[in-house]
């Protein structure tokens, strides 16, 4: 690691070393290979050889403290780890103490254990190892979850990142559960997470964010804001996210985002009432050898089956009124921000 400039760069502790070395006065130049050192100002030549001696000297021992406090780090982060029966849970944030990473640790275990006996599904660890689950803060103030894949050991894994260790995690049975189902169609992967998340996890996870996924398509069908399933592709653009790798989602149309996983969170739960859930897992299966096979596993196509979900919402209608006027109002005052003002109004619930 190395800076250069007129100013001189050492490293006070572990975490000034860890986030850049820290700014001095003295004009010098710290490098992990090679140690430079010059006076700022007079061109940086160095005036004496009695201060050029001393300057190296000064250098090195600063070396060997970074690399000795880079070392001390390293053996802390490998500590913040806790091993579970199907899970490794890691804290990347450096600030939970054992006893809470164990507390999370066994809450994620106890959740996954939740999601194989709703699927009646293995853990897959026989094929891709460990499911490795990630603390860390929040991202842009937002408790989140993320699936994605890496590769450790020249060997594909299975990650989940959880933004946020404070209270019920967000999204986390949504993401194991796409560990659990490896899906390339985000339509389907959606699907089941969030009905994993209803069944299992936090109701005011995002996109329910404390009421029902119907209760958000009603309201967006008296917006006129409603998107036709076929609109949501496989992929993330259509739905208004970008995917950066890494488990790294931009998110371009929050609205659109919204809108979308609330959709797809309703629709599949209606697959699940109305079908079963083998029929879900046979559209997971079938759908690795063919896109969306609706036709072969529930013997209609799309269009009949959106159809019958959206008549199924209005004959129910009736019984949603007082949550659909309350998200009509957020959607029309400001569709981004609805699903954060949403779990407010959740969470003052009597």
């Amino acid at each position: 690691m190395e800076e250069m400039n007129n100013n001189c760069y050492h490293a006070k502790s572990f975490e000034s070393y860890k986030f850049g070395l820290t700014k001095s006065t003295c004009g010098c130049r710290v490098s992990m290979q090679f140690n430079y050192c010059w006076e700022a100002g007079n061109g940086g030549a160095i005036t004496t050889e009695g201060g050029k001696k001393a300057m190296i000297k000064r250098v090195i021992v600063v070396s060997v403290l970074v690399v000795g406090l880079l070392i001390a780090g390293l053996s802390q982060a490998s500590e913040a780890t806790i091993e579970t029966k199907q899970l490794i849970v890691s804290d990347a944030t450096g600030k939970l103490s054992s006893d809470q990473l164990k507390g999370l640790a066994d809450q994620a275990q106890a959740m996954f254990e939740n999601i194989l006996v709703f699927w009646s599904a293995d853990s897959g660890i026989d094929r891709f190892g460990k499911i490795r689950v990630i603390f860390d803060v929040p991202r842009r103030d937002v408790y989140s979850s993320v699936f994605y894949w890496d590769t450790k050991g020249g060997k594909r894994t299975r990650v989940v990142g959880v933004f946020g260790t404070n209270g019920k995690p967000q999204m986390m049975a949504h993401k194991l559960t796409s560990a659990v189902f490896p899906q390339k169609d985000k339509l389907i992967r959606n699907m089941m997470g969030i009905l994993t998340e209803v069944q299992v996890g936090n109701p005011l996870t995002f996109p329910m964010c404390g009421f029902g996924s119907d209760d958000w398509v009603l309201a967006l069908l008296k917006t006129k804001s409603y998107i036709p399933i076929n609109e949501l592709g496989p992929d993330h653009e259509s739905w208004g996210m970008k995917d950066e790798g890494k488990g790294k989602l931009r998110i371009t149309d929050k609205a659109k985002q919204h809108k979308g996983y609330a959709e797809t969170g309703s629709f599949g739960n209606f697959l699940f009432q109305t079908y079963g859930i083998n029929k879900i897992k046979q559209l997971h299966r079938l759908s690795h050898e063919k896109d969306r096979p609706w036709q072969d596993v529930f013997q209609v196509g799309i269009k009949e089956l959106e159809a019958n979900w959206i008549n199924a919402l209005k004959v129910n209608e009736k019984t949603r009124e007082g949550n659909v006027s309350v998200l009509l109002k957020l959607l029309e005052g400001n569709p981004d921000t609805a699903c954060p003002e949403a779990q407010k109004l959740s969470t003052k619930k009597p």
